[in-house]
């Protein structure tokens, strides 16, 4: 028999679903970018959630990437992706 969480599903996604960042963690990400010559010029870039209620100014970040710029004609090769929760 599964036993249920009290609020459903959702705790169970939240407990789970993202790392929290200290400033400490943040900025060993991005010296990690920043020792390549591609991450150290990579443009910043943030994404926030879909469908998100429009007076939510606080967000969580759920994950730091660096990836192939795809937008045609853009100087720069990489992107620093921030993707927000």
């Amino acid at each position: 028999m599964k036993k249920e969480s009290r609020y459903g599903e959702v705790s169970k996604q939240l407990r789970t679903g993202y790392l929290h960042y200290t400033t400490k963690s943040l900025v060993q990400v991005l010296e990690k970018f920043c020792e390549s010559p591609v991450g150290a010029s990579a443009r910043v870039m943030l994404v926030l959630p879909e469908g998100r209620n429009p007076l939510q100014k606080e967000f969580n970040i759920r994950e730091i990437k660096l990836i192939e710029n795809q937008i045609i004609g853009a100087t720069e090769k990489y992107r620093c992706v921030i993707t927000v929760e």
